[in-house]
């Protein structure tokens, strides 16, 4: 979707009947706002994504190649779920949840979403921090502050769409890894076997770093997010008025969603790809015993090849951009979930408790980034948590929303087709088995 230039808004997300009523896009925080491209790049890819495939490259090589590639169709089935289940019911993903289930499960989802969102944010700051210390060198409490409280300020008054057309240009410096595979030693055999054939090593490490992936891989946010999306898109079309039939309608919409998503998910998995797979021709190759990276600093080394000394400055462009990318989606689905847990009713009142809650959250995500820097947490460290958090919580949620795409009380005769449903199932089991295994383990 192109954004329009609406005038400044004064509350966040606030007045949004108001500014649709004049042809204006709602100053919301939606990932899909700019399309597939390069800001899906950045979005999908926020600093937690970026030091983790890192983290993962570096200390298991290829390993874990086949997680970016074979999680793609069911990625792609997922939120293809969330938007169906969305443009049909006209409803986001926790409204629909809410209706359809019991509180508790309800509940569970709602509190595991909020929980997980948080922690991702917070460790997003404090890469922002880490990245304008790579940059110009300073305190990173100082920054992280600095630039949460501009992050928070690029929402409250300016449109997404606007500032993220000038912000995803800084995720250029991530074709540095696409450059690395071109002019390091790559053992491009070893690479096309690891992508499609699955290794699984049987140790506590191993699968904590599995969970770690397959929870940036597999974004819950992006899920509701797109979800709002729809819902956003069919009311401004609704507002509009469309001459179309409404299957008609619903068909085109359908398949639009469809094109984006295949393409957004495409390069957002591919993105990670190359992100592990420089990491694992680099650090990984240099060191094969491996101590893994611990800073930023050492993660940053894997584009070396290509912007020599000029490593730690294009990383901490890409922290910086993707992570005030990637907060708004964070922070603006986390609110609309507890938005809808209260049931309020849709209007302005609406708009103004979610722009407060969304405030609170961004508050409560820079406390818990500080604290991080109390207790001397280092950036790459609290990513690598924040995706390890993810992918031990994300079995509930797709579990309750891969039932909710099948019933029939929720999206009538527009259930999900049968080989997309299976797909979902696919990456669900697989969470749960990792998580399974993972515990065991742990336990004994």
């Amino acid at each position: 979707m192109k954004a329009g230039e609406p005038s400044r808004p004064r509350r966040l997300l606030a007045n949004r009947t108001h500014r649709r009523s004049r042809g204006e896009l709602p100053a919301h925080a939606w990932a899909a706002d700019i399309g597939p491209g390069l800001g899906t790049i950045a979005t999908d890819n926020d600093p937690g994504g970026i030091l983790t495939y890192s983290l993962a490259g570096a200390q298991y090589g290829f390993d874990l190649l086949w997680v970016c590639v074979l999680s793609w169709p069911s990625m792609v089935a997922l939120q293809m779920v969330a938007a169906r289940v969305a443009a049909v019911t006209g409803r986001g993903l926790t409204e629909n949840m809410r209706e359809h289930y019991s509180r508790w499960l309800f509940m569970l989802a709602v509190l595991r979403f909020l929980g997980a969102n948080t922690v991702n944010m917070a460790a997003d700051m404090l890469a922002m921090g880490e990245a304008a210390q790579l940059i110009f060198r300073g305190s990173v409490p100082l920054f992280t502050i600095l630039f949460a409280c501009v992050s928070l300020a690029l929402q409250w008054w300016l449109p997404y769409a606007r500032y993220a057309r000038y912000l995803k240009w800084l995720a250029l410096s991530l074709f540095c890894y696409a450059g690395v595979m071109l002019v390091a030693d790559v053992p491009w055999r070893t690479v096309a076997w690891r992508a499609f054939v699955p290794h699984v090593a049987w140790s506590e490490a191993y699968l904590a770093m599995l969970l770690a992936v397959l929870g940036t891989t597999v974004s819950p946010y992006l899920l509701f997010s797109q979800a709002e999306q729809e819902v956003e898109e069919r009311s401004r079309e609704g507002a509009q008025g469309s001459r179309r039939a409404p299957s008609e309608a619903m068909g085109s919409q359908l398949k639009k969603m469809r094109r984006d998503t295949l393409l957004r998910s495409l390069m957002s998995n591919l993105c990670g790809a190359l992100i592990l797979c420089a990491s694992a021709a680099t650090l990984h190759a240099i060191h094969p015993s491996f101590v893994p990276p611990v800073t930023a600093r050492e993660a940053a080394q894997a584009i070396a090849p290509v912007a020599g000394r000029y490593a730690q400055t294009l990383l901490g462009l890409a922290l910086l951009g993707t992570a005030l990318l990637a907060l708004p989606p964070l922070a603006g689905s986390a609110a609309h979930a507890a938005a809808s847990s209260f049931g309020w009713p849709q209007g302005e009142h609406r708009d103004r408790r979610i722009a407060g809650i969304l405030v609170l959250l961004m508050v409560a995500s820079a406390i818990i980034a500080l604290l991080f820097c109390v207790f001397g947490v280092d950036p790459l460290r609290a990513c690598y948590w924040s995706a390890l958090t993810n992918g031990m919580t994300v079995s509930p949620v797709l579990i309750l929303l891969v039932l909710l795409s099948a019933r029939r009380a929720a999206v009538g005769e527009m259930k999900a087709h049968w080989f997309t449903r299976t797909l979902c199932w696919l990456a669900t089991a697989m969470t749960c088995a990792a998580l399974g295994a993972h515990f065991v383990l742990q336990v004994f």
